[in-house]
């Protein structure tokens, strides 16, 4: 039987049985052979009987929200894999999304509703029903529903159109909470290229990528989808193989697969740019229409870039030299397709949005947008009313004017899911004193993290593999698409769906919503997708519909494409500005989001904990990296400990000295300095983000945390490193040249 039949059997079966097509060789999209994925209607069944079920579901939107296949053998979750079928990753996945399965199975888990009965901050919790516990949340919202703020991650897909009909219907107060630099990075896009979501990089057809700073192949938006056009763009063309620039403050992981690597000066990233563009212009390789809508974006003339921005007038402040400067111009010009993207520590400083908005206006130059080999911009949802998508989260500045409401008692209650803005945000900005004195705290988390630990009640949500939803993947595939989310085993505590539970408290509040679970929402969703008439699903009647789409793991339809780029306001050139006295604090502090850690999110996963980081191997640990030269100057060497101090406060940490570290430049990384969190997260480490200053970007007031210096005070004492590569010292190789990174040049 071929695949084409298998899937229309599986989809008029009187037994509802779904059959996800795939091979032995995952991730080609057109399998030989071809394996069973297990999914009834009626989800989950758990059957024993010896043989491994396929469920096709989709990782979190935090991660991208591509669609994975997770095995399942006897009721139990095992592994997590790619799906081969869904357009935006081909099969592939990425170390967080193989780390669900330790989530659902976490010691630590909150199993039951909680009431606090002792302090805010002492976890002494008391188990209740829950039929008490959202009685209790309903009569404080009731009392004052224009007083309660709903703290989420930001609104995607099935359960974004929960909580947005949540938000109409009851009247409370919304904020979502995202890492700062993507608040950035969507603003830029809107302003470059007129849209909402983040665009594609068509790898597989450019010849040359220049990357400002942009992690992308390790946790940058949407690695999984990013590292597998690498691939193609590096050995999937027989003959050809792109060449990589990467232009930043750090050799990171992705830093070290280029072919050349400029280290510069924190925040010169759009400097760095408009000289490039200069290079394209004045050699004549620039796209005539392209370079008009350059220096639109940008409000800036010909003349003036000519005359402020050549190379030779903008190397000293960049840290590079005029002739790197004319090679990245010359490469970038000629060797097209060529494509620019920007992110991460450009996105970060106090100029973060006209860095990025000079990078990605780059592509206007030599003709990128919207064309093979270069950036091709996504299209929003199918069901940009009932669906929602790619909605961007608050910027730091806002968060500062909730703490104050919220400390002048402007609101009294704050629910929270999914967010844990206590450990993300910097203490300056108060919201953890703030919370503290609330009316009213409830955290719908999983976890007792360091938000929920302030809680009055915790109403522990279910983890992603327990529930349903529909996810728009962001970056999507270049044409519209959505995840389906569905449970892969049977909820083995007593959490609910966060969807489950909004819909309950607005039933209570005689405010109902349109659906009586978050299992229907997802399914009324399917059906609106299904009339639109279009797309990879074709069945005669919702229940076929809607059993199809778990099999493929999604609906996409790859006639629905972006319109043209429109760009926007003009972006303010800007130069950045950084928190300290270069006398007392001669160092840029540079924290830097860990590749398996992120942000801190992924922190009570003990897999990801011992994944090591890639260019220093350490794990399980923060450290401070240090260029030989000045570890030598200061008087250290790995393993010591020293103070880092900042003008916001300090923290004690090991040196780990590293040959391709930055002079002047102190790397930190994110993810650990939890005091709360779980077993695998709490006591480890430091939190990067209570040293950094209160310093905002300029226009979008997001958190500027790469633009605080500080300086080094060696404490005289000395610990081992968890590390992979061991703790004897690397030696050079007579017959093999050492490479020495430089201070930038002056």
């Amino acid at each position: 039987m071929r695949r084409r039949e298998f899937l229309k059997l599986a989809a008029t079966s009187a037994t509802g049985a779904v059959l996800f097509t795939g091979c032995g060789s995952i991730g080609d999209g057109n399998p030989p052979s071809e394996f069973k994925i297990e999914s009834p209607v009626w989800n989950p069944h758990d059957f024993r009987y010896g043989r491994d079920a396929w469920f096709a579901t989709a990782a979190p939107p935090a991660l991208g929200g591509y669609g994975i296949v997770v095995r399942v053998f006897e009721g139990r979750a095992k592994k997590v894999e790619g799906n081969p079928d869904f357009p935006v990753n081909r099969g592939r996945s990425c170390a967080r999304a193989q780390a669900l399965v330790q989530e659902l199975y976490h010691p630590d888990r909150v199993g039951a509703p909680l009431r606090l009965v002792g302090p805010r901050g002492s976890g002494q919790y008391q188990l209740i029903g829950w039929d008490e516990g959202l009685e209790q949340v309903a009569s404080s919202i009731r009392q004052a529903p224009d007083s309660t703020l709903l703290v989420t991650e930001p609104l995607n897909g099935a359960l974004g159109a929960i909580v947005e009909r949540f938000v109409a219907a009851t009247g409370v107060r919304h904020a979502a909470f995202e890492p700062d630099e993507r608040v950035v990075l969507r603003e830029a896009m809107r302003r470059v290229f007129g849209s909402t979501s983040f665009p594609v990089l068509d790898l597989a057809r450019a010849r040359l990528l220049v990357s400002f700073s942009a992690d992308f192949l390790h946790g940058w938006i949407s690695p999984v989808q990013f590292a597998r056009a690498y691939g193609a763009f590096r050995q999937g063309r027989p003959g050809v193989r792109g060449t990589y620039y990467h232009v930043g403050p750090r050799l990171s992981g992705t830093a070290a697969n280029a072919d050349r690597w400029f280290p510069i000066r924190p925040g010169a990233e759009g400097l760095v740019a408009l000289a490039v563009a200069q290079v394209v212009l004045e050699h004549g390789m620039a796209d005539q229409a392209g370079a008009e809508r350059f220096f639109q974006v940008l409000g800036l003339t010909p003349e003036r870039l000519a005359n402020e921005f050549a190379p030779a007038r903008v190397a000293e402040s960049t840290g590079l030299t005029v002739d790197q400067i004319e090679e990245l111009g010359h490469a970038f010009g000629e060797q097209r397709p060529s494509v620019a993207i920007a992110g991460t520590h450009a996105a970060a400083t106090t100029n973060g949005l006209f860095n990025l908005v000079a990078v990605f206006a780059l592509n206007y130059l030599v003709g990128s947008v919207g064309t093979e080999g270069g950036l091709l911009l996504n299209p929003g949802s199918p069901l940009p009313e009932a669906l929602p998508a790619n909605r961007s989260g608050d910027p730091y500045r806002r968060w500062v004017e909730l703490a104050q409401q919220i400390a002048g008692g402007q609101i009294t209650t704050v629910l929270v899911h999914r967010a844990n803005p206590v450990y993300h945000l910097p203490p300056a900005s108060g919201f953890q004193d703030a919370l503290r004195g609330a009316g009213t705290v409830v955290s719908c988390s999983s976890f007792l993290d360091e938000t929920a630990m302030l809680a009055d009640l915790v109403l522990p949500d279910q983890t992603l593999l327990e529930q349903w939803g529909l996810v728009v993947p962001d970056p999507g595939p270049g044409y519209q698409a959505v995840a389906v989310q569905q449970p892969v085993v049977n909820p083995f505590v007593d959490a609910r769906a966060f969807g489950d539970v909004l819909i309950q408290l607005a039933a209570q509040l005689g405010r109902p919503l349109p659906w009586p679970s978050q299992e229907e929402g997802v399914r009324a969703l399917a059906g609106a997708l299904r009339g639109l008439g279009r797309g990879n699903v074709a069945a005669a009647d919702p229940k076929a519909y809607f059993v199809t789409m778990q099999a493929q793991g999604g609906w996409w339809d790859e006639g629905a494409r972006a319109a043209e780029a429109s760009p926007q306001a003009p972006t303010t050139l800007a130069d950045p500005e950084f928190a300290g006295d270069p006398g007392q604090f001669p160092f840029h502090l540079l924290p830097y989001p860990s590749p398996s850690l992120g942000y801190g999110e992924f922190s009570h996963l003990p897999w990801l904990q011992g994944l090591s980081e890639p260019i220093s191997t350490n794990v399980w640990g923060t450290w401070v990296e240090v260029n030989p030269r000045t570890a030598e100057e200061i008087g250290v060497q790995t393993g010591d400990l020293v103070r880092l101090v900042t003008p916001q406060g300090s923290a004690e940490l090991p040196v780990y000295v590293n040959p391709a570290a930055v002079p002047g430049v102190l790397s930190v990384p994110m993810g650990q300095g939890h005091t709360a969190y779980g077993r695998y997260a709490e006591g480890r480490g430091v939190n990067p983000f209570a040293l950094v200053a209160p310093l905002t970007e300029r226009e979008t007031g997001t958190l500027a945390w790469a633009a605080t210096r500080c300086r080094v005070e060696p404490t005289g004492k000395r610990v081992r490193i968890a590390r992979m590569e061991g703790q004897v010292p690397a030696f050079q190789l007579e017959e093999f040249p050492i490479v020495k990174v430089a201070p930038p040049a002056r």
